[in-house]
């Protein structure tokens, strides 16, 4: 039986983070983190898929660190712990509608700092749906990286996904919109409703509707479709140069206008990966199951394990 523990860690920039730390009954340095996709797709709204990894990698002696990072919730007031701040100032707004993406490099570091105090010294990096974007930014930025595999598990197109939901004039917009909000000093503004992204603020609007920006890592509608931004396509997808195993649902739900489902999302990936990574790398589909593996826990955290004991 594994031991669950509910713990409360630091992120590097002082937020108080909450997560799930499933540990084997004997003893290991071995632990994957499980990066959570955007909005209420937090850990703890996705327990059959956490508790399934859980179990699994237990069983075979690697630890799994699940937590909440600042962008769980659609909106959501953490605390920060710095006793150098006055009582009333020691409050963040986080959660989707205010998240950046490439803060997620203080949540990671900051998940890794707990767990080498918890005796952990070999770390894997998991991340689904906006997880996989979070590795991907994450990579992009750090210079000493703990990580020896990835698992990008759904990773999706949502600039594209917005194009598509917004049209091209609402879109184009929005984003001017949520520009001039940060330009003139506002980045905490809400989003009218008539821009389409209401209730986001201008900075994660900004963030993640820019075809240009960090958030951007699977543009598959350009690579399908058309042009919408100038940065190279898979710029940072392309930096990739762990082991790395990625998977999608066999229906994915969100791959279907953006890249013309997950065969053709999966395929295009493999092709824009380098060749180097490529070679020790793998790309999977799990049948009958959609985005977020419904249905398909169990086989979905046993491919996962497979993968890490390699």
């Amino acid at each position: 039986m594994s031991k669950l523990q509910l713990v409360r860690f630091t992120s590097s920039d002082t937020l108080l983070l909450p997560g799930l730390l499933y540990t084997p009954e004997q003893p290991t340095d071995e632990v994957a983190l499980w990066l959570h996709g955007m909005g209420d797709n937090g850990i703890f709204y996705s327990p059959l898929l956490v508790n399934a990894l859980g179990h699994s990698l237990t069983a075979h002696n690697i630890a799994l660190f699940a937590f909440n990072n600042r962008g769980a919730h659609n909106m959501k007031i953490l605390k920060i712990d710095d006793k150098s701040l006055p009582e009333d100032e020691r409050s963040y707004l986080g959660g989707t509608y205010y998240e950046k993406i490439a803060d997620c490099v203080y949540d990671i570091n900051g998940a890794v700092a707990y767990l080498k105090t918890r005796g952990f010294s070999k770390f894997s990096l998991m991340g689904h749906s906006t997880g996989a974007n979070k590795i991907c930014a994450y990579h992009m930025r750090v210079k000493q990286n703990p990580f020896r595999k990835y698992l990008l598990a759904g990773p999706g197109d949502d600039s594209g996904l917005l194009y598509i939901e917004l049209g091209e004039k609402k879109f184009w917009k929005a984003l001017a919109l949520a520009k001039k909000f940060l330009a003139v000093n506002q980045p905490m503004h809400i989003m009218p409703k008539v821009s389409g992204m209401h209730p986001f603020s201008a900075q994660a609007a900004a963030d993640i509707l820019d075809p240009d920006g960090p958030y951007n890592t699977f543009p598959f509608y350009e690579a399908t479709k058309k042009r919408l931004g100038h940065k190279p396509l898979f710029q940072e997808f392309k930096k990739i140069d762990r082991q790395t195993l990625i998977i999608f649902g066999q229906e994915d739900e969100y791959t279907l206008t953006t890249a013309g489902g997950a065969n053709s999302a999966l395929r295009i990936l493999r092709e824009k990966m380098p060749k180097v990574t490529q070679a020790k790398s793998e790309f999977k589909l799990i049948e009958q199951s959609d985005h977020s593996f419904h249905g398909a826990e169990t086989e979905f955290a046993e491919t996962v394990t497979a993968w890490l004991r390699q």
